[in-house]
């Protein structure tokens, strides 16, 4: 199927838009721009007045090497530049930029990441003495932390309250359910030498099963919201000693390089569901995209599974990531100096469309719509907008100016950091 180059801009009734910006050429000046716009909404409108541009951003005050985390509705900042030992945490709605808690925290090494659950944020730390992880809970109306545990967090559960979690100490490694208000301990599974554990889900929604493949090649499903052994699998002898896990949702893959993968569903009592001749040893962790599955080459390639059959759908060397919005996957050239932005057909592969340079920010404010940036030449600006992969056209909203890098798309909202270190919070259509 031959490509189609996707319509780089529109300007809809009642909408505050720019055209976009030719790859080699740099934006018309505004004041060449703003009358253009008015000549083609006079005629086109029947003399509608001209709508206004883009509120201008809020603007949140941050220095040189402090941490943005922007997870959900919520706009972390994670200071620095305080007495050793101490960071600042400040917390800010979306698309407001509103400071809902600040907090001041001691700890011992660096804060890598940031979980939020209703009231609680649970802040990840490594300890630069153990080289272990820790997980601090901060909740809003407290100025002091609420609990501290020497555990790792996997997932969250904000309606169960629970956190599940991954403690390392001098035998090993435990796995448990936490008690999101007090950290006190629901459950604990131990993972024994030379067992592999892991999560049916990474990074997203809370994980529902916690799979377990023993040194005896058996297969084991954990109920992760009340520890308990949902179900048990032998796996035959197919292939070498060593097998792998990879974790699809509800689908337990296992590996046995070149004699292929099983899959095994944790819905049904982890029944066998399929076995294929498909070697997964060389991708990156095979993870659900939709209602498939998707793995990646280290260096590029990817390959689409079909998880109720365990059969190729199709494969690819040109790309290396994929990202499934809606009905489609969006996608990029890899090792380019300008991005490049695609849209596929998941089941087939084929590209139904080019966007030139354009990213993609994640799902948009409506079905089978995805968020784009693209920043200009030279500039220190990027425009951004929404791409409708229905009609396969660019909907520009707006300019971000004195842009540094470091951008989202969230609530509502484009976050970036700003040359001099501060955060722009720019309200998006």
């Amino acid at each position: 199927m031959s490509p189609v180059l996707i319509d780089l801009g529109e300007v809809p009734r009642g909408e505050s838009l720019v055209p976009a910006v030719p790859a080699e050429a740099p934006p018309v000046p505004s004041r060449v721009l703003l009358a253009i716009l008015s000549m083609i909404l006079v005629a086109g409108l029947g003399g509608a007045v001209h709508p206004a541009r883009p509120a201008p951003p809020s603007i949140v005050p941050a220095a040189q090497g402090d941490v943005l985390r922007v997870v959900g509705d919520r706009l972390y900042v994670i200071g620095r530049q305080t007495a050793p030992g101490v960071r600042v945490v400040r917390s800010l709605s979306l698309p407001d930029a509103r400071l809902l808690s600040w907090h001041l925290v001691a700890l011992t090494g660096e804060i890598l990441d940031v979980a939020a659950a209703g009231d609680m944020l649970l802040l990840s730390v490594l300890n630069e003495r153990t080289s272990r992880f820790g997980t601090i809970a901060l909740r809003a109306t407290d100025p002091d932390p609420v609990w501290r545990r020497p555990v790792l967090v996997e997932g969250v559960s904000p309606a169960d309250r629970l956190a599940l979690v991954r403690e390392e100490d001098d035998t090993g490694f435990w796995w448990r359910g936490l008690d999101l208000a007090t950290g006190e301990v629901r459950w604990s599974l131990r993972q024994p030498g030379g067992d592999v554990m892991a999560p049916s889900t990474h990074g997203g929604a809370y994980p529902d099963w916690l799979y377990q493949l023993t040194t005896d090649r058996r297969l084991l499903a954990w109920d992760t919201r009340t520890g308990r052994l949902n179900a048990t699998q032998n796996i035959p002898e197919r292939g070498p000693e060593t097998l792998s896990l990879w974790p699809a949702g509800d689908m337990a893959l296992i590996g046995a390089r070149s004699d292929g993968t099983t899959g095994y569903d944790a819905t049904e009592g982890l029944r066998q569901r399929w076995h294929s001749g498909v070697n997964l040893s060389w991708y990156r962790n095979p993870s659900p995209c939709g209602d498939l599955i998707c793995a990646f080459l280290p260096q590029r390639g990817i390959m689409v599974i079909d998880p109720r059959t365990g059969r190729e759908r199709w494969s690819s060397d040109r790309w290396n990531y994929a990202e499934r919005v809606g009905g489609y996957l969006v996608t990029g050239l890899p090792g380019t100096a300008f991005p490049e932005h695609f849209v596929l057909d998941p089941a087939t592969g084929d590209v139904l469309g080019e966007a030139g340079r354009w990213e993609s920010g994640g799902p948009g404010p409506e079905p089978d719509t995805a968020y784009v940036r693209r920043v200009v030449s030279g500039k220190d600006r990027i425009w951004y907008g929404v791409l409708d992969m229905r009609r396969m056209r660019i909907r520009v909203s707006g300019a971000a100016d004195r842009v540094a890098g470091d951008c989202h798309f969230a609530a509502g909202a484009l976050i970036c950091r700003r040359l001099d270190a501060s955060v722009g919070v720019w309200r998006l259509d």
